[in-house]
């Protein structure tokens, strides 16, 4: 049962995406790249290569709903194929706009944003839930439950609930020729760590990191032949990646506090800027929310409300 792998170019950070074709009788596509008209294409051409046409297509699987691995779910699902999705990440999809906007705003202010920059996130985050829920509209698609194993065109995955980048990630394991297999989407990664994006700027940011430990947790101790993950090669070492993952957030958390100890009391604004300099991407702050989230459940900062924006410092040990 081939597996083949799709390259999709991509705008952003890490520049590239992945999806895999699984040559059961009838092919299932896990993961369908960026909603750009070559990856339609790319779609095409490697189910050329392999004899088939789009129609062929059984079924699609995805991992999350970001556009990078959802952006070509409608040209599958018009083409006939059955989209699953994890369940909680499609009824996220159908979350109120209004609510989202009001949560962005409220979460910004604490990071430290101002005005238009508040507008701008909370802009930015309405345009991606209206145009993920387009990708992958939830009445249109499957949905299932982690740690509950499916089957897809003959073929069983075992969602394994994986957040920290995205919410309801979803990494599907499954057993093919004889081989256990892991599609990590951006859970696993080699050879860095994806962003702690988790639910971007909204309610929940400062759980991020925490959440990526919850998710290697559950890779922990599982053994796979070979992983195929959304971004960066396929490896085999997962025990390996799962380590050096826990490693970089350990790493992210060390900075994050080495930048509060250096310019605190400071907003998580300030954090970022003296952590990673100039702040080119969402992603940089989304990583030292969740380190700060961490770092103050395990008492090492704390911080002070003023007017909504939090300001962070060192926690002094008590007597």
């Amino acid at each position: 049962m081939p597996i083949t792998r799709l390259d999709f170019d991509i705008e952003w950070p890490p520049k590239h995406a992945a999806a895999y074709l699984v040559e059961t009788p009838a092919p299932v596509l896990v993961d369908t790249g960026d909603p750009a008209d070559r990856a339609a294409e790319t779609i095409r051409e490697a189910l050329a290569e392999q004899g088939h046409e789009l129609a062929d297509v059984e079924a699609v699987v995805v991992t999350h709903p970001h556009s990078d691995h959802i952006g070509q779910v409608p040209l599958l699902r018009d083409a006939g194929a059955t989209v699953y999705a994890p369940a909680p990440a499609l009824e996220r999809l159908e979350r109120d706009a209004d609510e989202l906007a009001a949560g962005v705003h409220e979460i910004g202010r604490s990071v430290g944003y101002k005005g238009e920059a508040i507008e701008r996130e909370a802009e930015r985050a309405r345009d991606s839930l209206h145009r993920n829920r387009r990708l992958l509209d939830p009445d249109e698609a499957v949905g299932f439950a982690f740690d509950d194993p499916m089957t897809v065109a003959g073929l069983e995955f075992e969602p394994i609930h994986t957040p920290g980048h995205q919410i309801h990630h979803a990494s599907l394991a499954a057993t093919i020729d004889g081989r256990r297999v892991l599609f990590s989407g951006d859970a696993l990664i080699e050879p860095f760590r994806p962003g702690a994006i988790h639910v971007g700027i909204d309610h929940g940011a400062y759980d991020a990191v925490d959440a990526f430990h919850e998710a290697m947790d559950r890779l922990e101790g599982r053994s796979f032949d070979r992983v195929f993950p959304g971004h960066g090669p396929v490896f085999t070492d997962a025990k390996r990646a799962v380590e050096r993952t826990r490693s970089e957030l350990e790493s992210l958390t060390a900075e994050a506090l080495e930048a509060v100890v250096t310019v605190g009391p400071a907003t998580p604004i300030e954090v970022t800027r003296n952590r990673t300099g100039e702040i080119r991407y969402p992603a940089q702050v989304l990583d030292t929310l969740g380190a700060l989230g961490t770092l103050e459940r395990r008492e090492r900062v704390q911080y002070k409300d003023r007017d909504g924006v939090r300001h962070y410092s060192v926690r002094k040990a008590g007597p």
